[in-house]
């Protein structure tokens, strides 16, 4: 479960399926948006499959605080990615259309919500996860454990 063995071993900064979740949303989201292709969802399988082949074997190997730094580098790109995305709808280039129903009722957006407050909030999301995830890193990094130095309240 990977809930429960990342959370004991204590270098996941909380229940890993939270943030899971929340990333999945993100998916469902953006899928429902752009409606794509079957060869463009293959293609994105592909890609996942082939970073996955490379990485896992490399896991056991590697120190627990790469792939938390890792994901940390990796939720700052998406919030350059939700950035430009941003600039692009300001300048008309994608259309700012309703959002849909299933970010209004995850984000609890106003009915009225567009695309755009959806990749505000999204953008939101991955700064925390950023945020969270370059935390732990840091903590281990400096030889400590989570459980002993957790996050302090109201840390973004």
């Amino acid at each position: 479960n990977c809930n429960t063995t990342h959370y004991r071993a204590n270098w996941v900064p909380g229940p890993p399926l939270e943030e899971a979740e929340n990333e999945r949303m993100h998916l469902m989201t953006f899928m429902e948006v752009s409606q794509p292709r079957w060869y463009e969802r293959a293609l994105v399988m592909t890609v996942q499959g082939s970073l996955l082949q490379c990485l896992l074997p490399r896991k056991p190997h590697l120190p627990k605080v790469c792939f938390i730094g890792v994901v940390g580098y990796l939720e700052e790109e998406a919030i350059h990615s939700y950035t430009e995305f941003l600039k692009e709808l300001d300048k008309g280039s994608i259309e700012n259309v309703p959002a849909p129903a299933i970010a209004i009722d995850y984000w609890r957006l106003s009915k009225s919500a567009t695309l755009r407050d959806v990749v505000m909030v999204v953008r939101a999301d991955e700064a925390h996860h950023r945020d969270v995830n370059h935390f732990a890193s840091d903590i281990h990094c400096q030889g400590h454990e989570l459980r002993v130095h957790p996050a302090p309240v109201g840390y973004h």
